[in-house]
């Protein structure tokens, strides 16, 4: 269990859900008649400003080490700068919660006698998606753009970024929103070839988390393990 909290934070700190991004790109800045930088700087300066977002999410991993396929549905929620909750439907129960001074990673579905709890500083901002892939879009990624794709309903920019030091992850790829431009999609390649994908839906920007969003009580009787 241990391990697969780990695991799990490393992709989320991503530190590892779930983060605006930072990119560079070398080479020609016009790509199949588009502007990386200027899509980047343009979702930059749309989430630069926002202080609570919340949004549907659907998480797909594949672990081809392991040969496995793991499937998640939920909603999340964060409050900058040190709020955060990932609570899922599917499997139903499981949660990731920042609540400013702690994280708490609580998987019933997998053990229900078991949280882990790991302090704010271990998560090294990475819960905020984009924080991590779109603050200051033009000094931490190479960014080749890959053609437009309809994601959701929604047509988006494809971007993968590779960054240029030291990550928990080899690669992402973004899907930046044409229209508005939210994220719509983030996907991390892992060092050990677990991909982890995670599609936003419905997302509401400015609108207060529901109360007791960022707060977790370890249910009675489960070990807690700091």
């Amino acid at each position: 269990m241990r391990s697969a909290a780990a695991r799990t934070l490393g992709s989320w700190a991503v530190a590892g859900a779930l983060a605006l991004v930072g990119l560079s790109f070398s080479g020609a800045a016009e790509l199949q008649g588009q502007d990386v930088g200027a899509i980047l700087e343009r979702a930059s300066a749309r989430y630069a400003p926002v202080t609570v977002l919340c949004a549907d999410f659907h998480q797909h991993r594949s672990v081809p080490l392991l040969g496995e396929e793991h499937e998640g549905r939920g909603r999340l929620c964060q409050a900058r700068p040190d709020r955060f909750a990932m609570r899922f439907t599917e499997p139903k129960g499981d949660v990731i919660v920042m609540d400013g001074t702690s994280v708490w990673l609580y998987w019933p579905s997998v053990d229900p006698v078991q949280v882990v709890k790991l302090p704010v500083s271990a998560s090294a901002g990475g819960f905020d998606l984009h924080r991590e892939f779109l603050a200051d879009p033009l000094s931490k990624y190479r960014a080749t753009y890959q053609g437009s794709e309809v994601v959701a309903g929604h047509e988006t920019h494809r971007i993968r970024l590779v960054p240029r030091g030291t990550e928990s992850y080899a690669a992402a790829t973004v899907w930046i929103d044409v229209a508005t431009p939210d994220l719509r999609r983030v996907r991390l390649e892992e060092e050990n070839g677990s991909i982890r994908t995670i599609t936003l839906e419905n997302i509401q920007i400015g609108t207060p988390a529901p109360a007791g969003w960022f707060s977790f009580v370890a249910p009675k009787g489960a070990q807690v393990i700091s």
